[in-house]
């Protein structure tokens, strides 16, 4: 081989590396679990009614459309919330109310005293540019007049919580994610039908049969990225291990994360990045139920949450130092692609 040509090929592995080594010098976001960035407590304050608080780390804001709350297995139709700041959230294309450092709600009960089930659904996000999984988490409030020395509110179990130690734990945790997914829509269906009485141009984004039928359609659209769907933490596995000698791209996407519909109509939907997409088995993790098995993919994978896009290298080894956790910008995006086939 000719010295000139070899000092060229030596240049360019050598930039590649480097490039590589910069990139894994800048780290991930440190994200905090969910029950840390969203703390909860409840606790009975007088004969007609309950208060709930969620403590909010810094960085971390929860919407506030996307609180639900029942007592006794009974939606609580219109719970006390405080007015949020103003957040332009891209899942909607409109200004949304959310809260940070604290939020309390005050709900409306209709017994005196006694012990009631209290069920919270709620959703927040980190500024780093990802959002969690909707939680549904139950407690059981005692009022101080029926039960003396009672301090209140006790978690009794959460839709968050995946316990791995038995079968039966996990059927317990798969009919919890289930219960999850249901109180989450009942949310969606409410906040949505307020939103459209506020503004009669509303349109609500896509959950469930009818998200499905939107994302095929984009994948079906010219002007969007093609990806490969992955169901479980078994499917990605051998997914991944099928695609030998390619380099695999892995995104978690889920209708209502923000930062994944920006990566969707900026990023994706640029030619430059399909074009680049071509070379990589692309797969996709839609985690919008928050199904079992969607937990499992997270945590499997070490995400608290979409978006997160992962590559993997030809012999199906994840390229750590190239994970994007929150949104990309294509030009960003492209680099990032172009440092993944360079890798040897």
């Amino acid at each position: 081989m000719p010295i000139r040509i070899f000092i060229t090929l030596w240049l360019g592995a050598l930039c590649a590396a480097s490039t590589l080594a910069a990139t894994a010098a800048r780290p991930e976001p440190e994200l905090l679990d969910a029950d840390v960035a969203f703390k909860l407590s409840a606790q009975i304050r007088d004969a007609t009614s309950a208060e709930v608080r969620f403590t909010i780390a810094p960085g971390y804001y929860m919407y506030r459309a996307r609180f639900g709350f029942e007592v006794d297995g009974a939606p609580v139709r219109k719970p006390a919330l405080p007015r949020g700041k103003n957040k332009f959230d891209a899942t909607f294309n409109k200004t949304m109310e959310v809260y940070r450092n604290e939020v309390t709600a005050r709900l409306p009960l209709a017994q005196a005293a006694g012990t009631v089930m209290l069920k919270v659904t709620s959703q927040g996000c980190a500024d780093a540019g990802v959002c969690y999984p909707p939680q549904v988490q139950t407690l059981r409030l005692t009022s101080a007049s029926s039960a003396p020395g009672a301090s209140g509110a006790r978690v009794e179990a959460g839709a968050g919580a995946l316990p791995f130690s038995s079968s039966s734990a996990a059927g317990a945790s798969a009919r919890s994610a289930t219960g999850a997914g249901a109180a989450l829509s009942a949310v969606l269906a409410r906040s949505n039908t307020d939103a459209a009485a506020r503004d009669p141009a509303f349109v609500p984004p896509a959950v469930g049969a009818s998200a499905t039928a939107t994302r095929q359609a984009k994948a079906s659209s010219p002007s969007h990225a093609r990806f490969d769907p992955v169901t479980s933490t078994e499917d990605a596995a051998q997914k991944i291990k099928a695609a030998a000698g390619r380099f695999v791209l892995l995104d978690f996407y889920a209708d209502w994360c923000a930062p994944c519909k920006q990566m969707e109509k900026a990023t994706f939907s640029d030619q430059r990045v399909k074009a680049r997409l071509a070379q990589f088995a692309a797969l996709q993790a839609d985690v919008t139920r928050n199904t079992l098995d969607d937990k499992l993919l997270l945590k499997q994978y070490k995400l608290m949450g979409p978006p997160g896009i992962l590559f993997f290298d030809r012999t199906g080894q994840e390229i750590t130092a190239l994970r994007v956790v929150g949104f990309e910008a294509p030009d960003k995006f492209l680099q990032r692609l172009d440092q993944a086939l360079s890798v040897r």
